[in-house]
């Protein structure tokens, strides 16, 4: 067969296809103007398309380097707990802001200078005693009142190292703080703590009149606890006619638990 016309066919044949593509690219191109073959397009390309995405997406999970993904994943845990960190580091800072603003505000009130100090360590519930950051070396005493807020009783100094002392507070029941009645300071009681949070006064006598709402602050017996503090409201009172005393049960003006800046006032404490 001679080459020539071998190569006429071919070239033929190629045009011929070129052509009947064309002819097929033209044909589609003015059939997307008539609206019915139109949204059959938009339909067909809507499909493909969206099998595609899909496909990509799984490629991509099934080839994807497992050390990026990890890595990837440890980077966002790591900016999630450093934003946990940061919104509870702040939200600690500022309520150690309102309470030494509380504290500062009763210094400055009743004209007293105080040992400002934080609570660093706290014993089991059953003691009720917790270990502030300030010690002898910084003035503290045995005995000492400790205050928080605006000028409510936290407790009394129990033992003390040059660096440290620690704090037995008022619901503690080994404590034995004497306290009296606002306005009635012949109302003499010994306060201690009871199971729970509240409070208990005992050995108040019986021609006492106390009622619910009166408020119990230091009666300064003693001398080492400056008289007037507050501690808390009497919610409840049990006077029996046979018994030589009458019981009364105390709400602290603050829970000690929430609280963790203190002002150890002067020993001996001069009267508020």
């Amino acid at each position: 067969m001679p080459r020539a016309w071998y190569n006429s066919d071919r070239t033929r044949a190629a045009a011929k296809h070129m052509a009947t593509f064309f002819g097929v690219c033209a044909l589609l191109w003015v059939a997307s103007f008539i609206p019915a073959v139109s949204a059959v397009f938009h339909t067909v390309e809507g499909g493909v398309y969206q099998a595609g995405s899909l496909f990509g997406r799984a490629a991509s999970r099934l080839f994807a380097n497992e050390d990026s993904l990890s890595a990837q994943l440890n980077v966002c845990t790591n900016r999630l707990g450093a934003s946990t960190v940061l919104a509870a580091n702040a939200e600690a800072n500022q309520r150690e802001v309102e309470e030494w603003r509380a504290l500062f505000g009763y210094e400055s009130r009743v004209s007293v200078q105080g040992i400002a100090a934080r609570v660093i360590a706290r014993d089991t519930p059953e003691d009720s005693v917790v270990t502030i950051d300030r010690g002898t070396n910084d003035g503290i005493q045995v005995e000492s009142a400790v205050i928080i807020g605006d000028g409510a009783l936290f407790g009394v100094i129990d033992t003390t190292s040059p660096t440290s002392a620690t704090v037995r507070l008022t619901e503690d029941p080994k404590s034995a703080i004497p306290g009296a009645i606002l306005g009635k300071q012949k109302t003499i009681g010994l306060i201690s703590g009871q199971e729970g949070a509240l409070l208990a006064m005992d050995y108040i006598p019986q021609d006492t009149l106390i009622t619910a709402g009166d408020i119990v602050v230091t009666s300064g017996l003693g001398g080492h606890i400056a008289q007037g503090i507050v501690i808390g409201t009497v919610i409840d009172v049990l006077a029996t006619p046979s018994a030589p005393f009458i019981h009364a049960t105390i709400r602290p003006v603050h829970d000690p638990r929430e609280w963790t800046s203190v002002l150890v006032l002067p020993y001996p404490s001069t009267s508020l």
